[in-house]
């Protein structure tokens, strides 16, 4: 499987306004789309294969989500959608990021439960947590 060079080419696609507003960047999504139905179609693919088509389904993913960030952070390219417009855009994002976030939480609660087992049931000195801390929940 070939990604390498397309994967480098999704890293370096800018994700400037005038890329968005030339068109370019529907002809660079409609690329990552088609990479990605190429993808589908190599046989005999083996797990690292999977891993590199996974990795490259996400960072197709990934360039487009900062895509839509750059959007919803410019008010000059916001105030060309109507009320109703934003309506549609933001059901339709929900609708698409739902099942998404669900798929995410099934399977690392899978990776998880995989790795409870693997754990020794009681820590050691070395792996306890320190007294005192506490854990801070970050969104990147």
């Amino acid at each position: 499987m070939r990604t390498k060079g397309f994967l480098g080419w999704i890293f370096h696609t800018s994700l400037n306004r005038v890329d968005h507003m030339s068109g370019r960047w529907v002809q660079d999504c409609k690329k990552i789309v088609d990479q990605i139905k190429k993808l589908d179609d190599i046989k005999g693919q083996d797990r690292l294969d999977m891993v590199g088509k996974i990795r490259f389904i996400l960072y197709g993913l990934q360039r487009s989500v900062s895509g839509w960030i750059e959007w919803i952070d410019n008010p000059d390219i916001m105030s060309n959608f109507s009320l109703e417009e934003l309506k549609k855009i933001s059901k339709n994002l929900a609708k698409l990021t739902q099942p998404f976030i669900e798929y995410d939480c099934e399977i690392t609660s899978l990776v998880q439960g995989d790795l409870a087992i693997r754990e020794p049931a009681t820590r050691t000195e070395s792996t306890k947590k320190p007294k005192g801390k506490t854990e801070i929940f970050y969104v990147k």
